[in-house]
């Protein structure tokens, strides 16, 4: 009889086996499956096995016997690349996703609530786990590489090749040559332009190749083979021809930007990449992605660099502000789709600010502009689901200050107006975010109603992107994005949901 992998953890009778006590011969009944680093693998297994229940107490008593908080990170995330299917890059696989967003809020929360984001994560994980394991493609679980690598000189033409030709077997094994010859760098600086290539699943792939990179930096490059496997995966999915949110890849404006970047960039004036900020021009892409095409935005921006009158901060502040415009205006199904832009946007900044080719560079920012546009065109499907706003215009819908010393009462006012009435909220948050120790107050707050009432992962992946993109972000535009945070946060009403009480009541014996 064959044993199915939840066959076997659990047995025939349905409990639990023995942490780390299985012997040769059980876990040689799947004898293919990617094994990890010995310093880490018990660690993984443990959190495979241990049922969702039971987890919260499990960290706890790992992190009492001295494993580390970048271990229990690493285990986690290496548990998600190794049970959950890339092929689609969403759905089950956010709990990979998450991992940087959870680690950044654990790192920026306050600290009577900084580990419920890891443990946020670790239940995530186990909800994944149960969804991946009834998909009707099976139970995944990542297998050994197969076939021989590709040599060291080869290794980067072969994988541009198979990314170009959308070959899965190919990608796979020259990104693993790659892993074993190359720097985390050089790794990534081929990954770049695939992240941004496809926005299928609205944006998830360029988050893949971000958040991939971050969480690699964090516990180390050591565990890069099978994060990379997955990553490639992911980003081959669909094909050319699938339609997705809207698009198949050639109703995209990644063909149309190739051919700006190879057209313009010659001509880019020294200095291009510049931060210098530029309102006029900031308002006029942010005008252009709500109006105008994606590619028509696009060529608009490509032409504003030729002419030399754009600089890369002015055009990062309009990609940001169309973000969280979006957001502010999609009501019913666009909802969703916004909150991914934000996050979308997030991780295309990042990938630029890590591309170290300045060709690469142009391109991302370029299809930052398109996905943008994208992401209004595909919410704007149903008129309905957006309403009016400009967001370069909110101080004009925002009275005047509150004084100084109501500051606990504005921040009360703004949590207990989410989620019922966020257009207010944003309005206070706009009030207080030119004060900075006020906006600081705000995001602790805004930190520690989000980490304990979690129920959904983009709740992690919203709060987390603005508090990477904001400081990025033009000190004039700061209080118009920052206004936008309070429509995808933890308010006062929202209640604990069971799995984080479990995790609060776990941590009291730490």
């Amino acid at each position: 009889m064959t044993l199915s992998r939840r066959e076997l953890l659990y047995g025939i009778t349905g409990t639990l086996a023995a942490p780390l006590l299985l012997g040769r011969a059980d876990a040689q009944v799947t004898p293919d499956i990617v094994r990890f680093r010995p310093e880490i693998e018990p660690l993984v297994a443990l959190i495979e096995r241990t049922p969702r229940e039971k987890c919260a107490a499990l960290a706890v008593e790992q992190l009492r016997r001295g494993v580390s908080y970048r271990q229990l990170l690493g285990a986690l995330f290496l548990a998600g690349i190794r049970n959950i299917n890339p092929r689609p890059p969403g759905f089950a696989l956010h709990c990979v996703f998450v991992i940087h967003s959870a680690h950044l809020m654990s790192l920026e929360a306050p600290s009577d609530v900084r580990l419920l984001p890891l443990f946020y994560a670790l239940d995530d994980f186990k909800l994944s786990q149960e969804r991946d394991a009834g998909q009707a493609s099976g139970d995944y679980t990542m297998r050994e590489i197969r076939g021989s690598l590709p040599g060291a000189e080869r290794a980067a033409a072969e994988l541009q090749a198979a990314m170009e030709a959308w070959n899965s077997e190919d990608a796979e094994r020259a990104v693993v040559a790659l892993a074993r010859q190359r720097s985390p760098g050089a790794v990534f600086e081929l990954l770049w332009r695939y992240g941004a290539r496809d926005y299928r699943n609205i944006g998830h792939k360029a988050i893949f190749v971000s958040n991939a990179c971050r969480t690699l930096h964090a516990i180390g490059w050591q565990h890069a083979e099978p994060v990379l496997r997955s990553l490639v995966l992911g980003l081959l999915d669909f094909g050319r021809g699938q339609r997705m949110n809207g698009y198949a890849l050639d109703d995209q404006c990644y063909a149309g930007n190739l051919a700006r970047v190879s057209e313009t960039f010659p001509r880019l004036r020294d200095g291009w990449s510049s931060n210098q900020p530029d309102p006029g021009l900031t308002r006029a892409v942010v005008s252009a992605i709500r109006e105008a095409s994606p590619d028509e935005a696009c060529a608009e921006v490509a032409r504003d660099f030729a002419r030399g009158k754009a600089t890369a901060g002015a055009v990062w502040d309009a990609v940001h502000l169309a973000a969280a415009e979006l957001r502010m205006r999609a009501v019913g199904g666009a909802a969703f789709a916004s909150v991914h832009a934000v996050t979308s946007a997030n991780a295309l900044h990042y990938a630029y600010a890590a591309a170290s080719d300045p060709q690469v560079r142009f391109l991302l920012l370029l299809q930052a502009v398109g996905w943008m546009g994208q992401f209004r065109t595909w919410s704007a499907a149903r008129p309905d689901n957006l309403r009016p706003l400009v967001i370069a215009d909110l101080e004009k819908r925002v009275e005047a200050g509150a004084p100084e010393d109501a500051l606990e009462k504005d921040l009360t006012a703004i949590f207990a107006a989410i989620p019922s009435d966020p257009t207010a909220a944003a309005a206070r948050v706009f009030r207080l975010a030119r004060d900075l120790p006020a906006r600081q107050s705000f995001l602790a707050a805004a930190l520690r109603s989000t980490a304990a009432k979690v129920n959904e992962v983009h709740y992690y992946k919203y709060l987390a992107a603005w508090i990477e993109d904001i400081p990025l972000v033009s000190p004039e535009w700061q209080p118009h994005v920052l206004a936008s945070t309070v429509y995808y946060i933890k308010g006062a009403g929202d209640a604990e949901p069971p799995a984080m009480a479990r995790a609060r009541e776990a941590l009291r014996a730490l």
